[in-house]
């Protein structure tokens, strides 16, 4: 599972029945709804081959049009509280919320720390010649 399915679960989560679209969508989005972009990634390399990789996303919220204010201020405090960790992946990171053009913004970060997997077979087998001892005399 990506990342931006977890973010969807956790926006299922907290505001059930409402649609959380990943795309554009060309004749415009259902209001209320979510719409999540990732907005940009950087990875740091760190010892032995890890790296430390910051992903930043955005959730644009669009609110109820016939009440659009007070439905941001309820989602913004509904996601102030509960948006905080995908469970059992990661937590959530330097939230920041904002208004633009009539809707509710939240830009954050997912931060992992990530190591190459080497599946290469590291030992076959083995081959002994000598003695165990067994600590007797």
């Amino acid at each position: 599972m990506n990342i931006v399915d977890r973010i969807g679960q956790l926006l299922a989560i907290i505001a059930p029945g409402l649609p959380v679209y990943r795309e554009n969508q060309k004749g415009g989005f259902k209001e209320p709804s979510f719409y999540v972009p990732a907005i940009g990634s950087r990875g740091q390399p760190e010892l032995f081959g890890r790296q430390k990789r910051t992903h930043g996303y955005q959730v644009v919220y669009f609110p109820d049009p016939k009440k659009p204010n007070a439905d941001m201020e309820v989602m913004e405090q509904l996601l102030l509280d509960q948006f905080l960790t995908l469970p059992g992946f990661a937590h959530i990171r330097d939230r920041n919320f904002g208004r633009i053009d009539g809707t509710l913004t939240l830009d954050f970060n997912i931060v992992l720390w990530v190591q190459p997997v080497d599946d290469a077979v590291k030992l076959k087998n083995m081959e002994y010649h000598g003695v165990i001892a067994n600590g007797s005399k």
